[in-house]
């Protein structure tokens, strides 16, 4: 038995790994994949960070008697990493360090094993096509996962990534002793508690910082800081309404603004009785600093306590996590720091910001948030109403209401803009939003359009290197025509097509979308010769759904309307079907839809 760390070079060339029969399909998605994309080439970005070592976690395995490795926890990020070194290895330009045999094997799931294989043997050129034609059902999301490295990687140096991912990337390799009790290793790993979350940690850290030389004072900022930090942390409901009634009179004007203008102004909570206070003391160290390893003591998650308690349903649902907001807020008046909650420990640790100042800060921006931000009103259970909205606690502090009168196209904006990137990993249009200073409805509105016009590369719009964003911002562009009274010679025709769905456009809500798909498939376009620059051109390609796009992969383009005319997820494929003419759609019909797109495009430059 060797446990040895490797580098990602090694990890793929050697050796063989076995997913078992037992193990989960392949279940990644953009989240995951972005994220560990960004990750690394955000560290290696990093300039103290070059030729420095990037640890991605581990592989816990089972060692056959053939020698081969049976994977037993780390099967997702294996694939991911063979799934990577698969889009490298067709790269249009030539990476080092290619692996070119793939050592990921699949228990009794043979399509998989077969779509896997016959990618890496095929010819660079006929790649993206076998991408698309080797996907049947069976398969899962290899192909999405596929185009997800894709898009995450035209942003980036490639080159430089690459010779990071193979050469600097390790993991650990963890061997199980032969006699293991894989069932009972498994009932252990999903029965482990909750371990100590990073931004608990940054709590911990930042009380510790709490100077004051009277030690109950100390105490009472300590349980001042704590309390902020803790009703802060739920995101499923206004912050006002995290705080007891009695308290949140002492801390917001009638007007729901702070009545406070720093940290010594915000009330100490009189709630600690006198054994808590005792308790307290007995806890606190020389420095009355919280020790890490006293949270750790009194972090325990119970077992039994009552169904109702353990499953409440959150009110809302935010756009960002509480880690990414503390990033947020940090960032305010830091402008190095970055977004990405993996480094949420790291970040805090460098800056060292005030304690009192920053937790000040984060309610301040918190009441802003509430205020200036979508949520997704969970009360009702149907999913497809959605129920985004921009809305302010009413005059009676018990209900909320809008914060502006007229705010469609502010809430379909920022809508857009948080479903477009599904990872919400770094979020810097929000960044924007909280350094504003102007919230009038109209120049609020300007400065959200301003963000997400200049997340629009109008350079890239055939496939594959046209992002999920573009066809977000199309369909946006659409809705915005169909609102549009008044309108250019040259956007009639469009016009036109528009109002013969009214009703589809006058219900449009943007959802989670991960697939951009051809309405013309690339078995039917070879077939009719279509030319692959038309065929691959923005004329036909739409946002399609991961569920509708195996439905209707193989299907002919008048078989897909029947299908999905009366969907309205995609606006673009509303019109595109709209542009069929005697139910045909081909060369001629794809290149006046082009261009009317072109023209849109053209008419917001």
């Amino acid at each position: 038995m060797e446990n040895k760390v490797r580098n990602i070079k090694e990890i793929l060339e050697n050796d063989n790994y076995i997913i078992p029969r037992y193990q989960r399909n392949y279940a990644w998605r953009k989240a995951e994949i972005s994220k560990l994309i960004k990750d690394i080439d955000e560290f290696f970005s990093n300039e103290n960070k070059k030729n420095k070592s990037y640890y991605l976690g581990s592989l816990v395995c089972f060692k056959r008697e053939n020698g081969s490795f049976e994977l037993i926890d780390g099967q997702q990020r294996h694939t991911t990493l063979t799934l990577i070194n698969l889009v490298l290895k067709n790269w249009t330009e030539k990476i080092d360090n290619i692996v070119s045999v793939p050592n990921l094997k699949f228990d009794s799931r043979k399509k998989v094993q077969h779509y896997i294989e016959n990618l890496y043997n095929i010819k660079k050129s006929n790649f993206q096509k076998q991408v698309d034609e080797l996907n049947v059902v069976g398969t899962g999301n290899f192909k999405d996962a596929i185009e997800i490295i894709q898009e995450e990687l035209r942003e980036k140096d490639v080159q430089i990534f690459a010779k990071n991912f193979y050469e600097n990337v390790y993991l650990f390799r963890v061997e199980v002793p032969e006699d293991t009790d894989l069932n009972h290793y498994f009932e252990i790993m999903n029965n482990r508690g909750e371990q100590l979350e990073k931004h608990e940690i940054v709590k911990s850290l930042l009380m510790g910082n709490i100077a004051n030389e009277n030690e109950e004072e100390k105490r009472k900022e300590q349980d001042k800081f704590a309390e902020i930090w803790d009703v802060c942390a739920d995101m499923s409901d206004y912050v006002y309404f995290n705080f007891d009634k009695q308290d949140r009179v002492k801390l917001f004007t009638k007007e729901g603004e702070l009545n406070a203008k720093d940290f010594s102004g915000l009330f100490c909570s009189n709630n600690t009785n006198e054994n808590d206070k005792e308790n307290t003391n007995e806890n606190d160290n020389k420095n009355g600093a919280i020790t890490l390893l006293e949270i750790i003591k009194t972090h325990n998650i119970p077992t039994d306590f009552p169904k109702e308690e353990k499953y409440i349903k959150d009110k809302y649902k935010s756009v960002i996590d509480f880690p990414n907001f503390l990033l947020q807020v940090l960032k305010i008046k830091n402008d190095k720091v970055s977004l990405d909650d993996k480094k949420l420990l790291e970040q805090f640790k460098n800056i060292k910001p005030d304690p009192k100042e920053f937790i000040f800060d984060l309610l301040y921006y918190r009441t802003f948030f509430d205020k200036y931000v979508n949520k997704q009103d969970l009360a009702d259970a149907d999913e497809s109403k959605q129920n985004w909205g921009i809305r302010k606690l009413n005059t009676d502090f018990e209900t909320t209401i809008k914060t502006f009168e007229t705010d469609e196209e502010l809430t379909k904006l920022q809508v857009m803009l948080y479903y477009s990137d599904s990872t919400n990993t770094y979020n810097n249009w929000l960044q924007e939003l909280l350094k504003n200073t102007d919230f009038e409805v109209e120049k609020y509105t300007e400065k959200v359009w301003d963000i997400a016009k200049s997340k629009f590369k109008k350079d890239k719009l055939s496939y594959p290197n046209i992002s999920l964003f573009n066809l977000y911002f199309i369909d946006f562009l659409l809705w915005k025509l169909y609102k549009t009274e008044e309108v250019s010679e040259n956007l009639k025709s469009l016009k036109s097509k528009i109002d013969k769905s009214k009703s589809q456009f006058n219900n449009f809500k943007f959802r989670q979308i991960n697939s951009r798909e051809h309405l013309y498939s690339q078995e039917h376009a070879k077939r009719y010769s279509i030319d692959e620059e038309v065929y691959n051109g923005i004329g036909n390609l739409c946002l399609i759904s991961t569920s509708q796009n195996s439905a209707g992969n193989k299907e002919n383009p008048s078989d897909k309307k029947k299908m999905f005319q009366h969907d309205n997820s995609s606006l673009k494929r509303l019109l595109m079907f709209e542009s069929f003419e005697n139910d045909k759609w081909g060369e001629e019909q794809i290149k006046k839809h082009e261009e009317e797109i072109q023209e849109l495009i053209n008419q917001h430059d």
